[in-house]
């Protein structure tokens, strides 16, 4: 969940706890990307199993706020997106998206103002389009997926767009570029993602002592620029981070997402905690499977209940790989917590 991008305050947030105020829901592990980092290639389920209509229903009358159609494949490789926008927007639920960008044009865009849309994220890994489209596996997507941020703000003047940026070693060098974009293109935050998982694209300790040495510039940069980093704190590199983007030490993490969250892999039917659980043991974090079960009988389940405590109290190992984002969601609520 993502505080920035979402209208209640902080101190509202207790009223949600222990309902799935938060859903990330991916329709398809379709994409017509072919990132190098990217595991879709391993999990091949690819066509939605689920009844997505069913699923909105269930999950609005259990009090779900906001709906995250984000990655897993492509968001609008499937051509039912636009129904299932416009359901969510007549159930009242919020919607963010995620998209590389690819499959949309000025007519989706026009569309795309009639829903209910808080957020757009945009994967964009270069200020160089020809690292970027060799990093996605597209020619020419660069190109395409810049021009259409412009044309979503001129359509939904107010919609937030976060740009995620996976830092790796083909692209850290050139950071400070990649903030000028904004000299450009209408965005609002950048989400600087540190590579996990993919070892071809680990730093060597020259780049990220050159980050390092960088970060007063990166951040002088983004405050003239008015551009915000999704995590507050870029220093990813300090000594509780491995060069693999593993906090080491991160043993005091307590999570609350499962409080407040699920994770809908509507490909396989599976649910899970959060967005980054799925990308672990899918045996261990997986709370059901919406083939079998309904969402309300996983969410009142014993598994979410040994997963909440388990995840709240540090046992598990995911808290190592746990974005910067979702760490700091967590760390702000149960600072708020403590001191009310």
């Amino acid at each position: 969940m993502y505080l920035k991008l979402i209208d209640e305050d902080i101190s509202e947030l207790s009223y949600y706890y222990d309902m799935p105020f938060y859903v990330y829901l991916s329709l398809t592990n379709l994409c017509n990307a072919n990132c190098v980092f990217c595991e879709v290639r391993t999990n091949k389920e690819k066509k939605c199993a689920i009844d997505i209509k069913k699923t909105i229903d269930e999950l609005a009358d259990l009090g779900t706020k906001y709906i995250h159609f984000t990655g897993g494949g492509e968001p609008f490789v499937n051509d039912d997106i636009f129904e299932y926008l416009e359901y969510c927007t007549q159930k009242g639920i919020k919607i963010i998206l995620i998209s590389n960008g690819w499959n949309l044009d000025e007519t989706k865009i026009q569309k795309l103002s009639n829903y209910n849309i808080q957020a757009m994220f945009f994967s964009i890994d270069s200020a160089m389009p020809e690292v970027h489209d060799s990093l996605r596996g597209i020619d020419g997507l660069w190109d395409k997926v810049t021009s259409n941020i412009n044309l979503l703000k001129k359509y939904i003047p107010n919609i937030k767009i976060v740009l995620n940026h996976v830092l790796n070693k083909n692209n850290i060098d050139s950071f400070k570029q990649f903030i000028k974009l904004k000299q450009k293109y209408d965005f609002d935050y950048i989400n600087p993602i540190v590579v996990k998982d993919y070892e071809p694209l680990f730093f060597t300790k020259q780049q990220i002592d050159h980050y390092n040495k960088n970060l007063r510039t990166y951040y002088k940069l983004a405050k003239e620029l008015d551009v915000k980093f999704f995590a507050n704190n870029i220093n990813f590199f300090n000594a509780e981070v491995s060069k693999k983007g593993d906090r080491v030490t991160n043993n005091d993490l307590k999570c609350v997402y499962p409080a407040f969250c699920a994770f809908i892999d509507a490909p396989s039917g599976g649910v899970y905690p959060c967005d980054c659980s799925i990308h672990r043991d899918r045996t261990l974090y997986k709370l059901g499977d919406l083939r079998l079960q309904t969402f309300n009988e996983m969410w009142n389940s014993e598994k979410r209940k040994f997963l909440k405590e388990q995840l709240f109290n540090g046992h598990l190992r995911c808290k190592t790989k746990c974005d910067e984002a979702n760490c700091q969601f967590n760390n702000k609520f149960l600072d708020y917590v403590k001191v009310r």
